[in-house]
This record gives structure tokens, C-alpha cells and sequence, in this order.
């Protein structure tokens, strides 16, 4: 792929996070995670400035490195084949394994049993999709990935491998700020989020080096809109 096609995919990635980061408020306010009196106004300013720079910086960072590695994150040959397939199939698969988790090993989480509606859960999944890929596959898996390969000499598929253990880590990591303004943590809330997260950052981040970045898009697409939206639904009922 050439670098100028390279760069529009990028800036097009940019602007969709941006998208992304708008179609989380619905949620912030539903979930009661920003105060439901906050000016409306002044938070879509700043969610507007911090993910244009946020993911700007995220953007720009990994469209420098990519070209410093042997990763394709953007093929799109036989796109049902390639993409829709199996980021359907494995976000169905991730989907259902922690559904199963939350409702037997993790039945006592309170965190568990918290269920939004469904269009501030499928609003949610865009931007999990897509600012959460870009951020934790297409910037720092290839970040870990470029450092492992070029300064330490790891071979390639250790490489991958630790850096997609590392940022499924992360991944959880990430989740623990936003769950706690739920409650006081426990380490059965902990533990559910770093296991279940890390679970599927593990295989968004190898459909993301195996695949391509929009099978890891579209498999955690998928397995959000059955977490956040669908199963709601069912479990609401």
C-alpha cells in the first residue's frame, strides 16, 4: 500500500475517533458517569479537544512506525473473507465467553449486573470499535511490536506475541478508572475486569497482526454490540 493511501487512512481514522469520542456521551450521561446537570456544551468541547489530540498524537505516531515494520494493519483484499468473517466470528465468540463468565464465575460483580439501554450501548460500541482499536492495537501493539523487533531483536512471532499479551494488560488496565466511579474496588471487580478485557484484547490484538486492523475493528465492534446492547436487552426483559 502506497504512503499517500497510507495517510488518508490515517486521517480518515482520526476523524472517526473523533466520531467515536461523540457517540460515547450518551453513554457517560445514561450510565451517570458524567453528572446528568453537567453542561452539555462544555463536555462535548472537551471530549472534542481531547480526542482530536489524544488520537491525533495516537495517528500520527503510528503511521510513522508502521512503515518501520513488517505489519499490514490495512489490507483489505477479499474484505468478507478476510474482515466481516472473522471479526464477526470472533466477536460473537469473545461476546459470549464473557457473558458466560459474568454470569457464573463473576455472578456476585455489581459491575456485572449494571445494564444501559440499547441505543446509548450500541452508540458506545463505535467508539469501542474504533478509538479503542486505534489506540491500543494501531498505535501501541505496533509501538511494543517496533521496539521488541528493532531494539532488542526478539524474532517476530515472540515479538507479536508479548506485545499482544502486554497491551490486553493494558487494555484491562484502562477499563479500571471508569468502572470504579461505579463503586469501591474489590478484587472480584478487579479481577473480572483485567481477565475479561484482557481476554478479548488478546484476540483483537491477534486478528489485528494475523488479519488485519479492521478485523480487529470489526470483531470488537461485534462483541460490543452484543455486551453492550443486545445481551442488555435480553437481560432486561
Amino acid at each position: 500500500m502506497s504512503m499517500g493511501k497510507n495517510t488518508r487512512i490515517f486521517w480518515l481514522l482520526w476523524c472517526l475517533c473523533i466520531v467515536g469520542a461523540w457517540a460515547l456521551i450518551p453513554y457517560l450521561y445514561s450510565s451517570q458517569i458524567v453528572p446528568s446537570d453537567s453542561s452539555k456544551v462544555l463536555l462535548f468541547s472537551l471530549i472534542t479537544m481531547q480526542a482530536a489530540v489524544v488520537f491525533g498524537i495516537a495517528c500520527w505516531i503510528s503511521s510513522k512506525l508502521i512503515v518501520k515494520t513488517d505489519l499490514h494493519p490495512f489490507v483489505f483484499a477479499q474484505p468478507m473473507k478476510t474482515i466481516v468473517y472473522p471479526g464477526i466470528l470472533w466477536g460473537t465468540v469473545v461476546s459470549l465467553t464473557l457473558f458466560l463468565f459474568d454470569h457464573t464465575l463473576f455472578s456476585n460483580s455489581l459491575l456485572a449486573n449494571r445494564h444501559s439501554s440499547f441505543w446509548t450501548g450500541a452508540l458506545a460500541s463505535i467508539y469501542g470499535a474504533v478509538n479503542e482499536e486505534v489506540l491500543m492495537r494501531l498505535f501501541l501493539l505496533t509501538l511494543f511490536y517496533f521496539y521488541f523487533r528493532k531494539w532488542f531483536g526478539v524474532s517476530r512471532k515472540s515479538s507479536l506475541w508479548v506485545a499482544t499479551f502486554i497491551v490486553a494488560i493494558l487494555f484491562g488496565v484502562g477499563h479500571l478508572p471508569a468502572a470504579f466511579k461505579f463503586g469501591s474496588p474489590s478484587s472480584l471487580e478487579i479481577t473480572r475486569i483485567l481477565l475479561l478485557n484482557g481476554i478479548a484484547g488478546v484476540i483483537f490484538g491477534w486478528l489485528y497482526w494475523s488479519k488485519s486492523f479492521w478485523a480487529a475493528l470489526c470483531a470488537h465492534f461485534t462483541a460490543d454490540i452484543f455486551l453492550h446492547a443486545l445481551f442488555n436487552v435480553m437481560v432486561c426483559q
